[in-house]
């Protein structure tokens, strides 16, 4: 690694973001909620967009929908269908992206593929821990290893960002709780193994207008997900995703924080929504507070999620 691309371990940053334009991001997750909004971040800002995602059909809408801005930014777009929770479907995504843009070095990483439920501790069941654990911790970890040794390699600037969540910092709370705090701690663990090489980032955001509360619909069949053609085509509306959809902050807050955080070498990214100002700071202070202090696991209120789990509380007007 040069000199002149060397990231120093204390800030942790790449002031001058266009640094890392003309390389490629690779986005998982990236045909929908704060994956789509990263690489339409990144795109703007000159970076070639690889959506990888395990939704096919999502892959190409969002190529159409961002197929304006590449061209403005004279970057292109690849669409990858991946399974992050396999590491042979990851590898499978390294060789496409190496043919794809076989002498660009890669800029940014964002392991931001992950799924929701799993249950609570005591009820999920062996197939339940699998999948929430293979995505959103295998998953991690699987793009990690297939990518940062080559990023390391590259003698270029470059970033890696993984999407935990405010439950990877606070009080847990089920199967999901567990795999987001894991996610923070992989995340941790590689900071300290690049040694400043590369910039590293964990997103932690409030409740975001995203998919994630319908994740079973990705659920692979080896984790005991049903097949595509054999599931019912009447399936019912889900009201609390429709809930995150209402009340959740927009992804493009998420994507701008990230981006805020790689410039300023932010590490721990507490995403807060505009409504619910200060909430995902006070979750971990709060816990910090009961660990240091002899205290109880607890998680305080918060105004916006109440607004997204309690039904009896309307949905807002539509503009």
């Amino acid at each position: 690694m040069s000199e002149q691309h060397h990231t120093e371990p204390h800030k942790n940053a790449h002031a001058r973001i266009e640094n890392l334009s003309g390389g490629v991001a690779i986005v998982t997750g990236g045909a929908s909620g704060i994956g789509y909004a990263l690489v339409e971040a990144a795109v703007t800002r000159g970076m070639h967009g690889v959506i990888a995602d395990i939704e096919t059909e999502a892959i190409q809408v969002a190529e159409d929908n961002l197929s304006a801005a590449a061209h403005a930014a004279g970057v292109k777009l690849l669409g990858c269908t991946v399974d992050v929770s396999s590491q042979e479907s990851v590898a499978g995504l390294a060789d496409t992206v190496t043919r794809a843009f076989p002498d660009t070095p890669i800029s940014l990483l964002c392991c931001n593929a992950g799924v929701g439920g799993g249950g609570g501790v005591l009820t999920a069941r062996d197939i339940d821990w699998d999948f929430v654990i293979g995505v959103n911790v295998k998953g991690v970890a699987n793009c990690v290893r297939t990518f940062v040794p080559k990023m390391l390699s590259q003698n270029a600037p470059g970033a890696i960002v993984t999407t935990s969540s405010q439950d990877g910092i606070c009080c847990a709370q089920g199967v999901y709780g567990v795999t987001k705090h894991a996610c923070v701690a992989l995340t941790e663990a590689l900071y300290n193994e690049v040694r400043g090489a590369l910039s590293v980032h964990v997103l932690c955001p409030n409740a975001v207008a995203t998919n994630i509360v319908t994740s079973e619909r990705n659920r692979p069949v080896r984790y005991g997900g049903i097949a595509k053609e054999a599931r019912p085509s009447d399936t019912k509306a889900n009201p609390i995703a429709e809930r995150f959809k209402a009340f959740g902050m927009a992804p493009s807050r998420c994507a701008d924080l990230v981006f805020d955080a790689i410039q300023s070498g932010e590490f721990y990214i507490l995403a807060e929504a505009i409504d619910d100002p200060g909430y995902v700071h006070l979750e971990a202070q709060t816990r910090m507070d009961a660990i240091l202090n002899k205290g109880l696991p607890s998680r305080p209120k918060s105004e916006l999620l109440t607004k997204v789990f309690d039904l009896r509380i309307p949905l807002p007007d539509k503009e």
